[in-house]
């Protein structure tokens, strides 16, 4: 069993109440163990007895860490400041359950090593006579130089009970080697990364046989990239992941806004699939993108099944699958981009495009409302922009029947988009409709039953967030469907237009929902639980 220990600092005695208050509700929320960092509190008067209460009331079995600064803590006092500490958590009743030394000091000729030696020495005779002793190292740098020596210089110790080591995370790479670290142990271990990249070494310690993981108890956390009890225990299952839990990801950058680990781990959650999808940020070039799936793909007791791809990687996506002899679907290769890659049982790669799921799917729920019977067949569509969204929006439409029109900022881009899809569809064996491209001051809106707005115009945080890319002119009516395939914010200065003139509104959270919904079917080949009352936590509203 992997523990969950919630750090809880310390800084001064009168926050002894509101500290012990955290504890009992992080029990409440599934913690094992406590953590109470006293940095400061050690270097305060009366420390001695104000950690004895800490220890003696604990709700649960506790860890007592004086960090030094050095390793990213607050205590910059003396060795006998520390010791005193020491003492108090070993001579409470009952003592703490263990106590943190950095193992600069426990290897130390100092009166503070002997001190930590003996310490545990005695924890390791059991029978109440103390707390065990966890020897850590910290780099907050990087990946620490020399961490295998100093890994096997701790699990040689025969004295100490827990070996530890924790550095920040440079790429989402440094987790596999946390996990390496683990699976080779040779006494229990902590092996953790910090950081933004760090959060799969916390959340999937138990598939890997971990000692204990941390979770904050605060917004701040007593180490970057912490998450909550709550978080590990409701959000990502952390109770019921094992050593064949499959791993997912989301790759893009940045990847930080993505709203998939939250989507896809309720869909897995709720389908009893025991996997787990992370967001990991890849660098923005190829070479970036490349290694770190290569890294996933190389540790064979990560069990990574599949990732969906984000910007700038679609086009990667494609070279790298073709690249490891893998299958890229038709749809994918005609429109030059894949957003989905899964891994089969015998290892073979798979690229495919769910955004043509993405764009279909609600629109012939839309064309359904509308009480159009054929869908979209022999529907006249518009698709604004060439870009990536455009182009599966594009390919989208004309296998499912629809007459479309491709438009763009700049024709001529359009135009040799259009033709483009024109050959890769038939190339590849797509059955669909000729695609035809017009500049965007030719086009008069009430020749279209169908409009797909497929550009970044109105994005939050965009440059054209207050944008709508229809002259001001154009005509919208109810006899319409309008599709934004933006979705922050919910309603784009589009889709306002749009239902001021009655239109039937598809919004940009229902295209993310369809296209999830499909990489999930590729990944597990059953649909999600659900799909239609999926809400969007940051809006608070139903993605129907």
């Amino acid at each position: 069993m992997t523990f969950i220990a919630v750090a809880v600092p310390v800084a001064r005695a009168d926050q002894i109440s509101a500290a012990l208050e955290t504890a009992r509700v992080a029990k409440q929320q599934g913690a094992d163990l406590v953590e109470w960092r006293v940095d400061s509190l050690a270097q305060e008067p009366g420390a001695a007895s104000a950690v004895t209460r800490l220890v003696q009331d604990a709700p649960l079995p506790c860890i007592v860490t004086v960090r030094h600064v050095a390793e990213g803590g607050g205590f910059c006092g003396t060795d006998e400041q520390r010791q005193q500490v020491w003492t108090a958590a070993s001579t409470a009743h009952p003592p703490a359950a263990y106590v943190d030394v950095e193992l600069a000091t426990y290897l130390s000729d100092s009166e503070a090593g002997e001190r930590a030696r003996d310490m545990a020495r005695l924890g390791r005779l059991g029978g109440g006579n103390g707390p065990r002793v966890i020897v850590s190292f910290h780099d907050f740098d990087g990946r620490p130089p020399g961490l295998s020596a100093r890994i096997a210089e701790m699990w040689s110790d025969p004295a100490s009970a827990v070996s530890k080591v924790v550095w920040t995370a440079r790429t989402p790479r440094d987790n596999t080697e946390a996990f390496e670290v683990l699976a080779g142990r040779a006494k229990p271990t902590i092996a953790l990364c910090m950081g933004e990249h760090g959060l799969m070494s916390r959340v999937l310690a138990p598939k890997f046989g971990g000692f204990l993981t941390y979770a904050r108890s605060d917004a701040q956390g007593t180490a970057p990239g912490q998450p909550t009890v709550e978080e590990l225990v409701q959000q990502w299952g952390f109770r019921s992941i094992g050593p064949e839990t499959r791993v997912y990801g989301v790759l893009a950058n940045p990847v930080g806004h993505s709203r998939s680990p939250a989507l896809h781990n309720r869909w897995f959650r709720d389908g009893r699939v025991d996997a787990r999808l992370f967001a990991i940020a890849a660098g923005p070039t190829w070479e970036s993108f490349k290694a770190t799936l290569v890294e996933l793909l190389s540790l064979d007791a990560l069990h990574f099944s599949g990732c969906a791809v984000s910007l700038p990687h679609k086009l990667n996506a494609i070279r790298f699958v073709e690249e490891r002899g893998g299958v890229v679907d038709p749809m994918a290769r005609s429109i030059g981009a894949a957003n989905t890659i899964s891994v089969a049982s015998d290892g073979t790669l798979h690229a495919s495009n769910s955004d043509l799921a993405g764009v279909r799917d609600p629109l012939l729920r839309a064309a359904s409302a509308q009480g159009w019977s054929d869908g979209l067949a022999a529907r006249r569509a518009l698709v604004i922009g060439a870009g990536g969204a455009g182009r599966a929006a594009v390919a989208a439409l004309a296998c499912a029947g629809a007459v479309v029109t491709l438009t763009n900022r700049t024709a001529a881009r359009a135009a040799s988009v259009a033709e483009e899809l024109n050959g890769s569809l038939h190339r590849n064996g797509l059955s669909a409709r000729a695609i035809a491209a017009r500049s965007l001051q030719e086009i008069d809106t009430r020749d279209f039953e169908v409009i797909v707005q497929a550009t970044s115009a109105g994005m939050s945080g965009g440059e054209g967030a207050d944008d709508d890319p229809l002259p001001q002119a154009a005509a919208l009516s109810s006899d319409m469907i309008a599709m934004d395939v933006v979705y922050t914010p919910r309603e784009t200065p589009f889709l306002r237009r749009a239902a001021r003139a009655g239109a039937h509104v598809v919004g940009g959270w229902s295209m993310f929902v369809a296209q999830a919904a499909q990489q999930y079917r590729n990944w597990t080949g059953h649909d999600p639980t659900t799909i239609d009352d999926v809400v969007d936590t940051s809006a608070g509203r139903s993605a129907s």
